[in-house]
């Protein structure tokens, strides 16, 4: 790391005060002292302002979906001498000094090793070993075309090279540092916009590890060979033994501190994090291997990187990293690292421009090349061309390592200021356009469009329902449970069961989507036991069943809550369901309160929302009361009304997703002893002229199919009630609660907003529900009966019309991120 002050480019060394103790602190300004001249109180300004500006510039760019590094290095840039160290010559007393200017790289060099570290933790091997010749084309001509493309162009215009870059072997320096895509620049961005759960994220990460290894590997093969064939005997030793050393610092980390570290996690109980004792202990070992890194003449971060990647990631230790040092380390002191490259740019040094346009040329060559090459092999493999150009821009990720490296050039005089100066201007724009680009072109949502009518009023009199079964914790299993034992299975309409745990991702840094399979730790979320649990109890249900009811394919999803929604998506559309049921973030507690079921509630809310606008088929959401319950086979065959095991009151106002839920209420009580009431309310007849004929004629179509062929007036009943207003059709619905288990009603999301509703729409609270839905599940109405909310398959998702992945963005809640 280098100690130079920025702004004048100095790299001769300096001395700090001989009284290192007494500067350290000050004893305040009523003392008389300055605190600003003492070394600690410098450090804590220097954080507090790079972290306010920083998070001040990326609350304007992240509306164009530009990473955070960028904004940081952006900051960087302002407090440097490239804006506020000129326009107020002062600002230098606090980070040009040497002494600012030492801790800014000590603190940002500590923080940045830590940063490496996590990652190395949280990046699971396994996925990038399957991620096949396609990940393995893209990391090899993405990095090598860029390299032979730089060097032809150089070769090409070597008669306007200054002398300098000859000297000081420039080109090398640029080329390998604009042609590598840094695994951990890709991780990152790709963590910022959302799209590590994404198929081409997963691909992009695999193929800039790939890359990465390939690299170091050939570096430290050249180095090797150069060193033992030098003639001079001194150099040869010199090779011999670096290469002997190094042997010895992978042999220590494979057999002396992985299993140290994996001896603390071993009896550590399950859920629980790692206690502080074992944390500071994984922290020193990872401190001594960043040590001799730097004794071996590797970069610092180069141990415990590779220290990380030896080590399981998930539960303990990646959990445990990502709750006690991911906001500290990544929040608040990283910010300084990629700040201090922004402090060392100064834009006034960009003077001879015919060096500044060769320079431009060279990394303009570099980043297209890097985009072909990058793109052709995903063309070769039959991707979209969308879809290969989304690849050939992650490559192009800038960022993080880029600073690191362009500094690292510029403390060995590789580059000067000049060169520095436009090599980092290039960076922020490179990285903010890629950026920006792949989160407008790239929505992976659009693949899930079925084109093709997926719904309960569309499935076939005798073909089987496939619901796709959402539970995120055991509490979620027994109301699950209950509403399929309401949708009473039999032979002749059996249920596909396609059970889905979702785990948030902790501690891992690409999302996992697998079937389960009994005994692989692999398949459970951090190796706990929550999901064969979770499957027991769905399996059980399954053989107490009668023999070809139903069947049950379960499956394990580790992802972020933001990008949950893709997962469930990917399984709805390749399983063909029919339906996906997902639980409510809220449930009754023992008081008769209403709390959240997790500690992420309005994250699994926003997950709720996307799956909402995103599915490919029709979705309910379950919303727990506790009235449902599963009634075991045999306790009850009455066919008396007074001993239904099920009753299931249903309200229909009108509209696809009314349409939707009366069918599949239909569904529910076909063939078993479930007691059904339907309710219809209608305006009176001189109000309802002028509203949508077309849905009128399919509403009345719905209802009279449903009184023909099922009503009896004793199991299943329909009762049509003419009302003027919200509080008269809310005055039966209150009659009606009392003796039902379940609600069924649809959320009505897309249709016009009837007299019936605009009472009380302007009260609804969760706009997941519909009106009517979150009327029925609000504390004030009192209701303590579970309900489902159906919306149908969407236009847009069966194909018939264009999907904005824009639509509803507005009425999304937010989400408090990744956990």
């Amino acid at each position: 790391m280098s100690l130079a002050a920025p702004s004048t480019g100095n790299r001769t060394p300096f001395c700090f005060p001989p009284n290192n103790s007494a500067a350290a602190t000050s004893s305040g300004v009523f003392a008389g002292d300055d605190p600003l001249k003492f070394y600690f109180p410098q450090l804590l300004s220097n954080v507090c302002i790079v972290f306010v500006v920083s998070r001040a510039i990326h609350a304007v760019l992240r509306r164009a979906n530009i990473p955070i590094v960028i904004s940081q290095i952006i900051a960087g840039a302002l407090l440097g001498p490239s804006f506020l160290g000129r326009v107020l010559p002062h600002i230098k007393d606090l980070f040009a000094t040497p002494e600012g200017w030492a801790q800014i790289n000590t603190v940002g060099g500590y923080a940045f090793m830590l940063q490496i570290f996590i990652i190395g933790v949280k990046t699971d091997l396994s996925v990038f070993v399957k991620s096949g010749r396609k990940a393995i084309a893209i990391a090899i001509f993405g990095t090598a075309a860029p390299n032979f493309a730089i060097h032809a162009t150089g070769a090409a215009l070597r008669a306007r090279k200054p002398a300098a870059w000859n000297a000081s072997f420039m080109l090398t320096g640029l080329s390998s540092s604009w042609s590598l895509s840094a695994f951990i620049v890709v991780c990152c961005t790709l963590d910022d916009l959302n799209l590590l759960s994404s198929k081409l994220g997963r691909l992009a990460m695999s193929a800039a590890l790939i890359g990465d290894f390939a690299n170091n590997f050939f570096v430290a093969t050249v180095t090797s060979i150069l060193l033992a064939s030098s003639p001079s005997e001194k150099i040869q030793r010199i090779g011999f033994l670096s290469i002997t050393t190094f042997c010895m610092f992978i042999g220590f980390m494979v057999f002396v501190a992985r299993p140290a570290i994996l001896r603390l996690m071993r009896d550590v109980p399950e859920g629980a994090l790692l206690c502080e004792a074992r944390l500071v202990a994984v922290l020193l070992i990872t401190t001594v291997c960043s040590f001799a890194s730097e004794i071996l003449g590797l970069h610092a971060t180069y141990g415990p990187f590779m220290l990380g990647l030896m080590l399981p990631g998930g539960a303990p230790l990646g959990v445990t990293l990502a709750e006690r040092l991911d906001r500290l380390v990544a929040g608040v002191l990283l910010p300084l690292m990629f700040a201090q490259g922004g402090m060392r740019l100064d834009v006034y040094t960009l003077s001879d421009a015919s060096t500044c346009l060769l320079l431009e040329v060279l990394l303009v060559v570099g980043a297209v090349a890097k985009f072909v090459s990058c793109t052709l092999p995903c063309l070769y493999c039959g991707m979209s061309y969308r879809e290969a150009s989304t690849i050939g821009l992650m490559m192009n990720f800038k960022g993080i390592t880029d600073v690191v490296y362009a500094s690292g050039f510029m403390d060995a005089k590789v580059f000067d200021n000049q060169v520095y100066a436009a090599f980092m201007i290039n960076v922020l724009v490179v990285g903010a356009t890629t950026a920006s680009m792949v989160k407008r072109i790239y929505h992976p949502e659009e693949k899930y469009v079925a084109y093709q009518r997926r719904t309960v009023q569309h499935k076939k009199l005798g073909e089987e329902l496939r619901v796709l079964a959402c539970v995120h914790s055991q509490a979620d299993v027994e109301p699950m449970l209950a509403l399929l034992d309401a949708s009473s299975p039999t032979p002749l309409s059996p249920v596909a069961v396609y059970l889905l745990h979702l785990a948030p991702l902790a501690g891992l840094t690409t999302s996992v989507l697998r079937s389960f399979k009994h005994g692989d730790r692999n398949c459970a979320p951090s190796g706990s036991t929550h999901s064969e649990r979770i499957v027991n109890a769905f399996q059980l249900f399954v053989q107490q069943r009668p023999l070809g009811s139903a069947s049950l394919l379960p499956y394990v999803c580790i992802a972020p809550y933001a990008t949950m929604h893709d997962d469930v998506c990917a399984i709805a559309l390749d399983k063909r369901a029919t339906l996906i049921v997902v639980p409510f973030h809220k449930r009754l507690a023992i008081d008769g309160s209403v709390e959240n079921t997790t500690a992420n509630a309005c994250a699994v809310q926003t997950a709720n929302f996307n799956v909402l606008s995103y599915s490919p088929c029709s979705v309910a959401i379950l919303v727990n009361r506790g009235s449902l319950s599963v009634v075991v086979p045999g306790a009850s065959s009455a066919a008396d009304a007074d001993e239904f095991p099920h009753r299931v009151v249903l309200y229909f106002l009108g509209g696809p997703d009314d349409r939707e839920a009366l069918a599949l209420a239909t569904y529910m009580a076909e063939d078993a002893q479930i007691g059904l009431t339907v309710f219809r309310f209608l305006l009176p007849p001189e109000w309802r002229k002028g509203g949508d004929a077309e849905e009128d004629q399919l509403d009345d179509a719905a209802v009279q199919e449903f009184v023909r062929r099922w009503v009896d007036n004793q199991r299943l009943v329909y009762s049509e009630h003419v009302v003027s207003d919200s509080d008269e059709m809310v005055t039966v619905i209150r009659k009606a609660i009392p003796s039902s288990d379940l609600l069924i009603v649809g959320r009505r999301a897309d249709s016009p907003e009837s007299q019936l509703t605009a009472g009380i729409s302007d009260w609804s609270e969760h706009l997941e529900l519909g009106v009517l839905g979150d009327l029925l599940t609000s504390t004030d109405f009192g209701c303590r009966v579970s309900t489902l909310v159906v919306q149908q398959q969407t236009r847009a998702a069966a194909g018939e019309i264009s999907r904005s992945p824009e639509k509803n963005a507005e009425q999304r809640p937010e989400s408090d991120g990744h956990v």
